[in-house]
């Protein structure tokens, strides 16, 4: 039977009593919850366990230190086998078999997209549909209507990250966002199910978020109003993009048609409006100082793996605001076994636990050769050697880098940034790396594009590298900006 992680601490006691293990709820689960858990609801029971086999229970990892180290459980002297992130007690008990309880860190837990953004509709809707009042993450985990719900989305395991996300980003939703009253969030069919089918027939855009990258729409009233009212105004084959974006900017001006693209927090979340005035940023003239130096690539081999790391860095600091872009270009798929292409993807400093969105790859070189058309970069792994003896021979290995992209990198005048700037050691290094057992055939050959990209850049005079970088990280959040003015509204939670 599959875990479903359901229990609250609470929960947990009552169920050890009710299934006869007195000793384990009255000595052990008991106080443990109620004397010492830093994190006091970070604590999940398998709401399925039938006492045939270990009684798993997630925690995290504070609560996991306290149960092992000053809880009743070590206290008491019990068996118990500790492994990284995972401890098993086994409980002794009168008249009935000895069980075993397992308790597992989970601070975080693999999930995907579709659920995280599932969850985010369950907490919004009770809060404003149903006038919860949600003033930590414990009320959530506590409100058994709620949790409920969460359960069901993650399939039993819901993640203790998100729940931390869930609480900061329902705060933004009612102190700035401040939606209309019983609005309706829509991710699944209805409205967004609409509006991407509609940009893909009508404009040709077959990936939604390449244009508004919306998770969810907020809808005041019946939506099929506002479909129906845009299938009117759109009605003739002149209409442009342009055109849906001033009716959506009207609807989210009135708070009738909100798109919100949610992105994962740390305890406190921030809110961004973009793209709801007509001013758009001309980065041929106004742009960020990005030199050479900001750019980051790192050579040293890392014990524990063997290799280096896979990614490149580019940072870039905007004056106006005192925001620090950090752009990481690294494999779209870092568990690959045959190789991964690139993504682009900024976070911004104080806010490092949002990822700001990824800039389309395909636009990111298509701007580079527009710029200049000798900057060409393919962002395709199979023209890179996936071993250690192509590289030897490779049109793109060991020559093409000995040669070219090095000398220009960590020789040259637009020096970037670097821990080893001798290029026999970095090409030693490459074929070490290569040899990992850990590399993939990704690892490595992904460092290798990125290398490759920095060197197309550096083709580039200062004023068009600083152009193109700024169009990198309007292009990752999809604001609009002088080459791509089609960019739909939104509100940003991250």
């Amino acid at each position: 039977m599959a875990v479903s992680f359901s229990l609250t601490p609470n929960e947990i006691a009552k169920k050890a009593k009710d299934k006869g293990y007195k000793f384990l709820s009255d000595n052990l689960l008991s106080p443990t919850i109620k004397n010492g858990l830093p994190e006091k609801t970070f604590m999940l029971g398998d709401n399925n366990w039938n006492g045939s086999q270990p009684w798993m229970i997630k925690i995290s990892k504070k609560n996991f230190t306290y149960i092992n180290k000053k809880s009743p459980f070590y206290t008491s002297g019990i068996s118990c086998v500790v492994k990284q992130d995972e401890a098993t007690y086994k409980i002794p008990s009168n008249g009935k078999k000895n069980i075993q309880v397992k308790f597992v860190v989970k601070d975080q837990t693999k999930t995907n997209t579709a659920d995280q953004e599932r969850g985010s509709t369950i907490i919004f809707g009770q809060v404003l549909n149903k006038n919860k009042d949600f003033k930590s993450i414990d009320d959530i985990i506590l409100d058994k209507d709620t949790f409920r719900q969460l359960v069901k989305a993650f399939k039993g395991d819901v993640p203790f990250d998100w729940l931390t996300s869930y609480y900061a980003q329902q705060k933004v939703l009612l102190d700035e966002v401040k939606p209309k009253s019983k609005s309706k969030f829509n991710r699944d069919g209805g409205f967004m199910d609409f509006v991407t089918k509609l940009i893909a027939k009508k404009f040709g855009i077959k990936k939604k978020d390449n244009w508004d990258p919306a998770d969810i729409w907020v809808i005041s009233g019946d939506e099929r109003q506002y479909i129906n009212k845009i299938k009117d105004s759109l009605e003739g084959p002149h209409q442009t993009i342009i055109e849906l974006n001033k009716i959506l900017r009207g609807y989210f001006k009135s708070k009738e048609v909100m798109g919100i693209s949610l992105k994962k927090t740390g305890s406190v979340a921030y809110y961004e409006e973009v793209n709801l005035s007509d001013v758009i940023r001309d980065t041929t003239t106004d742009n960020f100082d990005v030199p050479m130096s900001d750019f980051i690539a790192l050579f040293n081999i890392e014990s524990k793996t063997g290799m280096f790391t896979q990614d490149v860095k580019i940072k870039v600091d905007d004056p106006d605001t005192n925001k620090t872009f950090t752009f990481q270009i690294k494999a779209n798929s870092s568990n690959s076994k045959t190789g991964s292409n690139l993504k682009f993807e900024p976070t911004m400093k104080g806010a490092s636990a949002a990822r700001l969105g990824k800039a389309p790859v395909d636009d990111v070189c298509e701007i580079l050769k527009f710029i200049k058309s000798s900057a060409s970069f393919v962002n395709d792994y199979g023209k890179y050697p996936a071993t250690a003896l192509e590289f030897k021979t490779h049109p793109k290995g060991e020559s093409y880098f000995r040669n070219t992209v090095l000398p220009a990198l960590v020789k040259g005048g637009s020096k970037i940034t670097t821990d080893v700037s001798d290029i026999d050691t970095i090409i030693s290094n490459i074929q070490e790396s290569y040899n990992s057992s850990m590399d993939r055939t990704t690892n490595t050959r992904c460092k290798l594009m990125g290398l490759d990209f920095f060197y197309q850049v550096s083709k580039l005079t200062k004023n068009q590298r600083n152009e193109f970088v700024t169009d990198m990280v309007y292009l990752a959040q999809k604001k609009a900006f002088g080459k791509r003015k089609d960019f739909g509204p939104f509100g940003k939670i991250f």
